[in-house]
């Protein structure tokens, strides 16, 4: 996987998200796939094995950040380590900003990406800094 491989994936994923459709990022990931991140100061895995609930987890992300009122997400990719021809894996820093340029939220996310029969796919992800609650904060009332 290239890094402009990486570049033309993560730019589809930000347009999923700047949609608001969970659909769309779900059609982004493999299945099975899965995604580590903490609670309350403790690691966790989410292991999706079917289909239907990883896509009901993104369509919930969606509605998250949906709540905030209009958006924008912008992203740059930190680190690529290709893995083969087949996979890679991408440390990318989000910024999230209301559509008037207000800074809402900024954090990076690691990924591991995958070759499939129908393009690129997430088959893992590492949320270490994203934070749901301080989104919520800023939802629009």
């Amino acid at each position: 996987m290239t890094l402009q491989d990486a570049q033309a994936f993560f730019t589809r994923y930000r347009e999923a998200f700047n949609a608001g459709d969970g659909e769309a990022v779900a059609d982004l990931w493999h299945s099975p796939s899965a995604i580590a991140d903490s609670r309350e100061g403790l690691g966790r895995v989410s292991w999706w094995a079917e289909d239907a609930p990883m896509r009901a987890n993104m369509r919930a992300l969606c509605a998250v950040y949906r709540d905030v009122g209009p958006h924008v997400w912008s992203f740059e990719i930190r680190d690529h380590i290709p893995l083969g021809s087949n996979h890679g894996f991408s440390r990318v820093a989000w910024t999230l900003r209301r559509a008037d340029g207000e800074l809402l939220q900024q954090f990076c996310t690691g990924y591991q990406l995958a070759r499939m029969a129908d393009g690129w796919r997430v088959l893992f992800c590492t949320a270490y800094q994203e934070d749901l609650s301080e989104t919520r904060k800023h939802v629009a009332q």
